[in-house]
């Protein structure tokens, strides 16, 4: 550590009373670009260190990671909190206000200059996630680009580098500091819910070798990367937004298979490591999740691995990291296992109730305030690295979208679109489509075309750029879950077509799929293609014989990418970068050989 460096973070650790240092610890959750009191309270009276910022949301709170159809258990209602005082009460959490990326970064400069106003001036940093498709936060004026798996399927790791470039440059524009990127997931699990595309590969040097060089293009962006989900998410069963994991995997698989990337990406620097909300028997949490397993946390991950960075929690009001206690206990638990940053994107006032506990658990002894003071050194050194010290790391909000732009962003965007889009499989041979044919298109509202829903990225954009490539394309447009009037809609014009184009794209957010409708399609008889976002099965069924797969149908560079598959103006040239067996361990030998061979000679890629 310089001279400079350690004398700026001794001498603001030095002046800090306890207060301060437990607010440092906290990422608290900013959806939305407006400014309510309750925020700069936090910032100005509770010394929180940092927000996760997102444009997708109005406001958060234990309710929306509540699985869909599902009531919430014991521990979400006693950890609730109500709106009351001065927090958000709002009539609707989703759609965001709408504004544009140089109004979100003079919003974040606001809120830096609250910090900046605090007795210490101790700097506030914003982090992001943006990995591609529907998971991304930010959306005012960037171009989106695919999910990791995207990269992987283009045969392209220097495409992996030059993307994540882009992406850190446009998130450093509008102001952010830290993303939680890449994933180092490997996805031996195909039947994996949560993760799936948002991991490279199912192969530990696959997601090694495209992990390292994102973390290549992050940092060279000036961005804080961060690794997750430790010590790996791919071979789970559940998803841990919803329920608590458990990964039974042997301790050499896991070290060989699933913490091999880690090792890696700790040698090449990267600052920051995410904790997962899962138990690992194995590894000494059978029956609690890795964050908060002081085995797992301190002594795999530090003292093992000799990370020195700062390590962060997942979102603490996942399901599955409260399931066993409520919210507060459970985020005692992390600090005790050895994490610095605390992540809890609830927006209601359990935030205030968050940093009692902690402060109670310091003054009884319970946690102890030399090890608070080694995690908030952690973190200063961080936010120096981010280049917080100088002027609070406010940026130049009329450069915020001069970057959309770019020719080096643009051209890049187009690329990774058209090198990473999947022909999965045309066995009904009807790719590219005949001009004379007649063309209906059923086309969801992808998530992120609702939270944009501007020229870049709206509802009917597979539609908009068929058109411009033939007269012959009627389209539906339904909800990304129809309802039973929708599919009527649908099915009362399918008699017009020769052909159908089916949209069947994967949200696990939603934990929903499009496929019931798809097959009910699939009986009238027509020609189908499918366009997904997800080469496993339980969105891209066998039955269905022609697959298109967009690692990202969020952006209008990817669905380009699709539309001009589709008419034969481009001929894809990704490969699929995974197996699509149900479950690889369970699975022998010999199965997987025949299965894969099966696989290969099915597939024209």
């Amino acid at each position: 550590m310089s001279n400079e460096k350690e004398k700026w973070v001794d001498n603001l650790l030095g002046k800090m009373d306890l207060d301060q240092k437990v607010g440092q610890l906290l990422v608290c959750g900013f959806c939305g670009p407006v400014i309510t009191p309750d925020v700069v309270e936090l910032i100005k009276k509770y010394h929180i260190g940092g927000l996760r910022i997102s444009q997708k949301f109005r406001t958060m709170t234990l309710l929306n990671d509540v699985k869909p159809g599902t009531e919430p258990n014991e521990n979400t209602l006693k950890s609730l909190h109500l709106p009351k005082d001065n927090f958000r009460d709002y009539a609707y959490n989703t759609n965001s206000v709408a504004c544009s990326a140089e109004e979100y970064a003079q919003v974040l400069n606001r809120l830096r200059d609250h910090a900046l106003d605090r007795q210490l001036g101790i700097p506030l940093h914003f982090t992001i996630d943006q990995e591609g498709s529907a998971c991304d936060d930010l959306l005012s004026g960037m171009r989106l680009f695919p999910h990791p798996m995207g990269y992987a399927a283009s045969g392209d790791p220097d495409l992996a580098y030059r993307a994540a470039l882009c992406i850190g440059k446009q998130a450093r524009a509008i102001g952010a500091n830290m993303i939680h990127s890449p994933v180092l997931d490997v996805n031996t699990n195909s039947n994996n819910p949560e993760i799936g595309t948002r991991a490279y590969s199912d192969n530990t040097m696959v997601v090694t070798q495209y992990a390292l060089e994102s973390l290549k293009g992050l940092q060279e962006s000036g961005l804080v990367a961060t690794g997750k989900h430790f010590p790996g998410r791919g071979e789970s069963e559940s998803d841990a937004h919803w329920s608590l994991p458990s990964v039974n995997l042997d301790l050499n698989t896991m070290h060989k298979v699933h913490i091999a990337s880690y090792r890696e990406l700790i040698k090449a620097g990267i600052g920051a490591v995410m904790i997962a909300n899962c138990c690992y028997p194995a590894l000494g949490a059978e029956d609690v999740p890795a964050c908060m397993s002081k085995e797992i946390v301190t002594g795999l991950l530090r003292d093992e691995l000799g990370f020195k960075g700062v390590v962060t929690t997942d979102n603490m009001m996942m399901g599955g990291a409260f399931e066993k206690f409520t919210i507060c206990e459970a985020i005692i638990r992390t600090i005790e296992a050895g994490c610095d940053l605390i992540l809890c994107r609830d927006e209601s006032p359990l935030r205030l109730q968050i940093i009692e506990e902690i402060l109670a658990a310091v003054k009884s002894g319970r946690l102890s305030e030399s090890e608070i003071d080694s995690s908030v050194k952690r973190i200063l050194k961080m936010r120096w690295d981010m280049g917080l010290s100088e002027n609070g790391g406010k940026v130049d909000t009329q450069k915020a979208a001069e970057l959309f732009n770019d020719p080096f962003i643009v051209n890049t965007a187009v690329e990774a679109a058209q090198k990473s889009v999947l022909l999965l499989r045309d066995e009904a041979n009807i790719l590219p489509l005949n001009p004379e044919q007649k063309v209906l298109l059923i086309e969801q509202i992808f998530p992120t075309h609702a939270a944009v829903n501007n020229m870049y990225s709206h509802p009917g954009l597979l539609w908009d750029e068929l058109c411009k490539l033939s007269n012959n394309i009627g389209s539906v447009e339904i909800p990304f879950i129809p309802s039973e009037s929708d599919c009527k809609r649908a099915f009362r014009r399918i008699s017009e077509a020769d052909i159908i184009i089916a949209t069947n794209y994967y949200y696990h957010k939603m934990a929903l799929t499009n496929t019931a409708f798809v097959r009910q399609l699939k009986k009238y008889g027509k020609p189908m293609v499918v366009i997904t976002n997800s080469p496993y099965k339980f969105v891209a069924l066998d039955e269905f014989k022609t697959v298109i797969v967009s690692f990202n149908p969020g952006g209008r560079e990817n669905l380009r990418a699709v539309a001009e598959v589709v008419i034969g103006k481009l001929q894809p040239s990704a490969k699929l970068p995974v197996s699509l067996l149900k479950s690889r361990k369970a699975i022998s030998i010999k199965e997987v050989s025949s299965k894969k061979s099966k696989s290969r000679s099915s597939s024209k890629l």
